[in-house]
């Protein structure tokens, strides 16, 4: 199912994209949307320059790789995304999409939406809202890795559940719908709608320390 919402995530951003063009802001600093198209470009389709997204070392080689792929016509690129990774691609191995992409391409979408004057938040759906949470149980512990204490996600289902461990005493419990926290998760703290219940300087020492890849 997760797959599904991974793959409904991508349609609905590349209907996005089209609808708003190349030039419209992102909530990726610097990046408008053409930007933002070609770095998915770049992430499923060279696998030479993917490695620059995370080490920066190898960032200068992306960035140059990422910037032919925003010289492309728009549609051309947009089309690139919507189609999926080429066929030698990592990211067609089977099930890699449902645990690589979801994510990825859910934030991304909101990184569009949440840009543009008068966005609010999507309705609300269970398969959308599953999927989030059983991928931030995968992976709220890298997510969170930073953080000097115990993070717990409440999605409102009465279960909150343990992303980020610490040894220190006390912790912070976020609560938001999946939506929220997934965003909050990958450092969109600034539009995301959720709450820290925790002591004062256990929230100060989670809000400064970094969120996500």
């Amino acid at each position: 199912m997760a797959a599904n919402i991974a793959q409904a995530e991508r349609r609905a951003l590349c209907d996005l994209f089209d609808e708003l063009g190349p030039d419209a802001p992102t909530l990726c600093e610097g990046w408008a949307t053409r930007d933002l198209a070609a770095h998915l470009a770049v992430r499923e389709g060279r696998p030479d320059a993917a490695p620059g997204v995370l080490i920066p070392a190898f960032a200068g080689y992306t960035q140059k790789v990422r910037e032919q792929l925003a010289a492309l016509p728009w549609p051309v690129l947009v089309e690139r995304i919507r189609t999926g990774p080429p066929a030698l691609s990592v990211f067609r191995l089977p099930g890699l999409d449902a645990k690589a992409n979801l994510g990825e391409f859910f934030i991304h979408h909101e990184d569009v939406r949440r840009a543009q004057p008068g966005w609010a938040p999507r309705d609300a759906d269970g398969e959308r809202y599953r999927a989030l949470e059983g991928s931030l149980m995968r992976i709220g512990r890298f997510l969170l890795r930073k953080s000097p204490v115990t993070v717990r996600l409440d999605p409102g289902t009465g279960q909150p559940f343990v992303a980020r461990a610490s040894r220190n005493k006390g912790g912070v419990t976020v609560v938001g719908t999946p939506d929220e926290l997934a965003l909050w998760c990958y450092g969109r703290e600034d539009v995301a709608r959720v709450e820290l219940i925790g002591d004062e300087a256990d929230i100060e020492a989670l809000l400064g320390s970094a969120r996500g890849f």
